[in-house]
């Protein structure tokens, strides 16, 4: 059994916002400057990259992992959105961050790509343990009456 589509969106919105204040501390303290300086090209693109990442964190993302991802992961539903969260930081760590080269120009050191990469890992981890805690599986649907007060009534 899948979670329950709207449960997963709330939770998406939670994961989301948590993952969002995560990303903003960790861009601050590796790049030395606010998150919307840092990686969203200042206050002009702030707000539309802010509303796309609130989007795919509460709708999409939580959508896809529901119908497709959710059943071919294995163990409790917070494991299965931890997994989430690594798929997800590896398909950024494969499409997103080569196109954010220019953005985290100023992070120059080993040591602060190295602190970033693995910073992005521990934000996504919030994310999809979140996610699949918050979303869960599908409850059970309680029985009508029992038979005995069935025969009853």
């Amino acid at each position: 059994m899948r979670p329950h589509a709207g449960r997963a969106i709330v939770a998406g919105f939670v994961a989301t916002t948590a993952m969002t204040l995560a990303l903003y501390v960790l861009v601050s303290v590796v790049a030395g400057q606010p998150l919307d300086s840092a990686m969203l090209g200042g206050a002009v693109a702030w707000m539309p990259a802010m509303l796309l990442q609130l989007v795919n964190g509460s709708i999409t993302l939580p959508l896809i992992y529901t119908y497709l991802v959710f059943r071919f992961l294995p163990r409790e539903p917070w494991i299965r959105g931890a997994l989430w969260g690594v798929i997800l930081w590896c398909l950024t760590e494969i499409i997103v961050m080569p196109l954010m080269q220019e953005a985290l120009s100023g992070v120059t050191s080993i040591g602060a790509t190295a602190a970033l990469v693995c910073g992005l890992l521990l934000v996504f981890l919030v994310y999809g343990t979140l996610l699949g805690w918050l979303a869960g599986a599908e409850l059970p649907r309680p029985s009508r009456l029992p038979e005995a007060e069935r025969l009853a009534a």
